[in-house]
């Protein structure tokens, strides 16, 4: 049996929101949506000759003339039709206003994507259980060897920490020999295994105690020479919830899924970011990778041209086999990773082709950065 079909229309004023819209609704296979830029009074035409779709979301803008704008807008939709309203205001006040008035949601632009893609899943009538007691949770996760699964995880947390003053934590799940404190230009430090051994303890005193503080908003937590024991991998999800209740955001750098307490931290993510080399062998993983997600994670296809200016796999056959298109290519370049080991600092401190790479990866992840378009 075909499952039912959500009709939604879409009109906003920027580029920007518009792209954010259409990452928002990715993998939302049972939404036909229909993105454009156009005012409300646009919107209201288009219900006019369309009909009024089961979700609609309009932007307001500045939001002069708003009340009146939806009450013409009511004059052509039914009242069980769902609105979402955009508007650059960050008032909570308009918000109330908004809701008494019947609108069912409200977001301010530039959006947070995540943000939105809870409201899209609650209009949808879909289950929204993240606790507001918790940071996002970004798993990092590697298709192949060599892929720059952890250069990525360590550069997106210095970003975070630096650029966007968010209080991050990165956790390096490769106890055994992790790159974390090198590609961050620190000396090793590790502790992690003093989180691991007791999860029902993780406090903010017991975090700071362990974490190696590259700054003082960015927490590394890894080990050394270490291997899982069955109790700390038996642990190991509780130990990254708690962990999550102390950050705004943890980055989590997934070295192998072969280990069913990786799954499980794999299973908790807001969103997952797979790394891939453009290799056959990253193409075959990633269909694993995609099947021990959750539906409702989102979910980033990078390609890092590793050693090589080209791949074997064309990186648009890639995300048609994975049906998850690819959202960014890094550039190769070699120089930014021998200077950033011989300067002791992250590749995201320079100038490069590989640093405005990563800073274009942040602003997916966010939203709040350039506008596209």
């Amino acid at each position: 049996m075909a499952k039912a079909t959500t009709k939604m229309a879409v009109f906003v004023l920027a580029n920007s929101t518009e792209y954010a819209l259409k990452l928002a609704l990715a993998e939302q296979d049972q939404i036909d949506a229909a993105i454009q830029l156009g005012t409300i009074a646009q919107a209201k035409q288009w219900c006019i000759k369309h009909g009024a779709p089961d979700i609609l979301i309009v932007d307001a803008g500045d939001c002069s003339g708003l009340a009146l704008a939806l009450s013409d807008l009511a004059q052509v939709c039914p009242p069980q039709m769902k609105l979402l309203v955009l508007g650059d205001k960050k008032d909570v006040n308009l918000y109330r206003q908004l809701l008494f008035s019947g609108v069912n949601d409200y977001h301010s632009t530039p959006v947070d994507i995540d943000a939105l893609r809870a409201s899209i899943r609650h209009l949808l009538g879909q289950p929204v259980t993240q606790s507001l007691r918790q940071g996002r949770i970004i798993c990092v996760v590697g298709c192949a060897g060599g892929s720059g699964t952890s250069t990525v995880a360590a550069n997106l947390a210095w970003l975070m920490a630096t650029e966007q003053n968010q209080q991050v934590a990165l956790v390096d799940l490769d106890v055994f020999h992790s790159q974390h404190p090198i590609l961050l230009g620190v000396d090793y430090e590790p502790a992690l295994n003093n989180i691991l051994q007791q999860p029902d303890r993780i406090d903010a005193t017991l975090l700071a105690h362990s974490a190696h503080q590259v700054t003082d908003k960015l927490h590394l937590f890894y080990d050394q020479n270490s291997h899982f024991s069955d109790a700390s991998a038996a642990q190991l999800g509780q130990c990254i919830h708690a962990i999550a209740e102390h950050y705004s955001t943890l980055i989590v750098d997934l070295p192998d899924l072969r280990q069913p307490a990786m799954l499980d931290v794999l299973a908790q993510a807001d969103l997952c970011i797979y790394m891939n080399n453009l290799s056959l062998n990253s193409f075959r993983y990633l269909s694993k990778l995609q099947a021990s997600g959750q539906s409702q994670q989102r979910k980033l296809l990078v390609a890092n041209q590793d050693r090589q200016r080209s791949g074997r796999v064309n990186s648009s056959d890639l995300g048609n086999g994975a049906n998850l298109s690819v959202a960014l290519t890094l550039p190769f370049e070699a120089k930014a990773f021998e200077q950033s080991e011989r300067l002791g600092q992250p590749i995201a401190a320079q100038s490069g082709k590989f640093a405005k790479g990563l800073r274009e990866l942040l602003s997916m992840i966010s939203m709040t950065a350039s506008a596209r378009g």
